[in-house]
């Protein structure tokens, strides 16, 4: 997230506040007071033949996507990876870079950098960003040397990466959440922000200087608070690079442009020049800021050799800019290239203009959040064509939900819980079929809230082997206070069902799968809770249980829908039974950390590690006796935590998808 992550970051200071984007409500498909329309003008580009645009999508929401536009064919692909690959790109894909016959995509969340070949777009390689005690490294930013990729991350490392065998061969240190990453003069500089570092002493101010020979730190340059987006000046004999710093509250827009000498490895200048994000071509640099409380734009040029403005508003034409999310200079032809984020939870734009700042095209709805262009002088073998998907083309992925009760929460009567104005019990249900297809997130609420998805075809109990995945949204924290995996998980016990009596319908028995937990002390088995209408309805819910407890889901600053309660739902109570688990969420010096469970339970551990699979062996009836099935048809998902988070909100299982491991086409 090139930008909006950093605003969410520092906005909170020392909270761990990467969940805010997603707090937002997420519908990419609703209107936009103000948003263009159409697509405008000739889409021509000198010298180029392609371009990929990478939007990072929102947070923990796994929509992540990579567009693809042919100037010679004039074709554009805007789900590129996935219609490659058929799975998407990850969570949070934050860089991109075309590096010999490869992209490489820097995927934040999901802690990867996705290879692709660049001639196909089929994927080569993911390589896992993991630390030694298996927690995400949260990679940020890739630059590139001498057939090395170097790879800056939110806990503080750089790892090199051999372009040939796409290995990891070191990682070193650089400063606190570092940032961005640039290569001049044979060294490696990396701007350290410090805002994830919610316990220490508040931003970082430094710029880590990393020799690439010994691929050690040589020195920490005092740059100013939050440095963030780094880049070379490439055009002159001496070496220099420009920086931003963005002040401790970026709301405030403290925000300056810093020039380091690279012989020297000293701040040469710091220039009083509003500048949240920039981009470079020869001696000019095109620097834009946004005010995130007057809502506010400003484009500049800046000539970098006389260190002054020299032209206030970069755009001549009248053409409006709501919230820029990105600059870039096309190298082959020097077009200045703006992607526009609107609201940040609709698809967003790109936006094409000359030196002279007067619009040459723009394409809509390109991507969520676009955060990244790269452009090639050289024409890939893509021959693929962007169909519409068909909802009922058989898929390893659940594809139908047949029941959706969640409990009342923050994300009910939010899109999140798959609902919009007006919706009956129906439409919600429908629209929770059609977040699933999507892999959008979908809430489950409190304690109880629970899903029932289906599939096109069985899933086959194989020996020995996982059978299905649960995709929640849960993540590793970086900053636990043990060596216990934590993070935000908010786990769902898992039930499962065989079709016996063959009527396509979840009416049969189910079994739970028995996961680490089971059996333990950490379980309150036959546990029942009831949740009350509030009055008002925008009042906390009340709930009350069977264990002699009442309590509240509390409302928060971050969700100001009407109600908790869902909107859909008639009765004025809703009760719900089933095992309790004990809590999991311990607050940590003003954070709140969700630890994860062992084994076996839903949202309870990163979709792309194993213990988000699970085995049909598991399944236990009523009386705890084993049961062997040979199959299943159909997935009962329930929160299994009651706990009242602090800001946070309530413990609440979320999931994308379901998938089939053993699915056969």
């Amino acid at each position: 997230m090139k930008k909006n992550i950093n605003y969410t970051i520092y906005k909170w200071g020392k909270y761990f506040s990467l969940l805010l984007l997603l707090l937002m409500a997420c519908d990419d498909l609703e209107d936009m007071p103000g948003r263009v329309p159409e697509e405008s003008g000739d889409i021509f580009e000198t010298g180029t033949a392609e371009m990929y645009i990478l939007s990072e999508g929102l947070y923990t929401q796994n929509n992540s996507s990579l567009a693809y536009y042919s100037f010679a064919g004039h074709k554009r692909i805007n789900n590129y990876f996935n219609g490659n690959n058929q799975r998407g790109l990850g969570d949070t894909a934050n860089d991109m870079a075309i590096y010999g016959n490869k992209i490489y995509v820097v995927v934040n969340a999901s802690s990867t950098v996705e290879v692709i070949d660049f001639l196909t777009g089929k994927s080569i390689r993911q390589i896992r960003m993991l630390s030694e005690n298996g927690s995400s490294r949260q990679p940020r930013a890739i630059t590139f040397d001498k057939d090395k990729a170097y790879v800056c991350s939110f806990d503080g490392t750089v790892a090199k990466i051999d372009t040939t065998s796409l290995e990891i061969e070191a990682i070193t240190t650089a400063g606190r959440n570092s940032d961005d990453l640039c290569v001049q003069n044979g060294k490696l500089y990396v701007s350290n922000s410090g805002g994830l570092d919610y316990s220490g002493p508040g931003v970082d101010n430094t710029v880590s200087v990393i020799d690439i020979a010994t691929f050690k730190e040589i020195k920490k340059i005092e740059v100013g608070p939050n440095p963030g987006k780094i880049l070379p000046r490439t055009d002159k004999a001496e070496k220099y690079v420009y920086l931003v710093t963005r002040g401790v509250d970026i709301e405030a827009g403290d925000y300056h442009l810093v020039k380091i000498d690279c012989y020297t490895d000293k701040v040469a200048n710091t220039y009083d020049e509003k500048v949240l994000s920039f981009a470079i071509d020869g001696p000019i640099a095109y620097l834009y800021t946004y005010d995130y409380r007057t809502k506010d734009t400003a484009i500049k040029v800046f000539n970098l050799t006389e260190g002054k403005v020299i032209r206030e508003n970069f755009l001549t034409d009248g053409t409006t800019i709501h919230t820029p999310y990105s600059i870039q200079v096309n190298p082959y032809s020097n077009n200045i290239y703006i992607t526009e984020a609107y609201n940040y939870t609709v698809k967003g734009d790109i936006l094409c203009f000359n030196q002279q700042g007067q619009l040459q095209f723009r394409l809509n709805e390109i991507g969520l959040n676009p955060n990244t262009i790269v452009f090639s002088d050289r024409a890939s073998q893509n021959n693929s064509e962007e169909t519409p998907e068909d909802p009922d083309a058989p898929t390893a992925f659940a594809n139908k939900v047949y029941e959706y009760i969640p409990a009342p929460g923050q994300f009910i009567n939010t899109t999140t819980s798959a609902y919009k104005e007006g919706f009956s019990a129906q439409k919600v249900l429908e629209y929770a079929t059609e977040r699933l297809q999507n892999k959008y997130t979908i809430s489950l609420g409190g304690f109880g809230g629970s899903i029932t998805v289906g599939f096109h075809q069985s899933i086959q109990n194989v020996k020995n082997e996982y059978d299905f995945k649960i995709w929640g949204n849960a993540a590793y924290n970086l900053h636990t206070a043990t060596g216990a995996l934590g993070g935000s998980a908010e786990p769902g016990i898992v039930f499962v069902s065989k079709d016996v009596n063959g009527n396509g319908l979840p009416d049969d028995e189910w079994y739970e799968l028995a996961g680490s937990e089971y059996g333990k002390d950490t379980e309150t088995r036959g546990y029942e809770i009831t949740y009350y209408r509030p009055q008002p309805a925008g009042g906390d819910v009340r709930w009350k249980d069977n264990q002699g407890k009442e309590g509240h889901i509390y409302r928060n600053g971050y969700h100001q829908q009407d109600s908790y309660y869902p909107n859909w739902i008639e009765e004025d109570e809703i009760i719900f039974h089933g095992t309790r688990l004990k809590d999991n969420a311990v607050n940590e010096g003003g954070t709140w950390v969700g630890y994860c469970y062992p084994w076996g339970y839903a949202d309870n551990h990163p979709y792309n590690t194993e213990f988000c699979q699970f085995k049909i062996d598991w399944a236990v009836d009523k009386n705890g006796q084993s049961v062997k099935l040979d199959k299943i048809d159909f997935i009962r998902i329930y929160t299994a935590v009651n706990q009242n988070v602090g800001w946070t909100g309530e413990i609440s299982t979320e999931i994308m998808t379901v998938e089939n491991l053993h699915f056969e086409n």
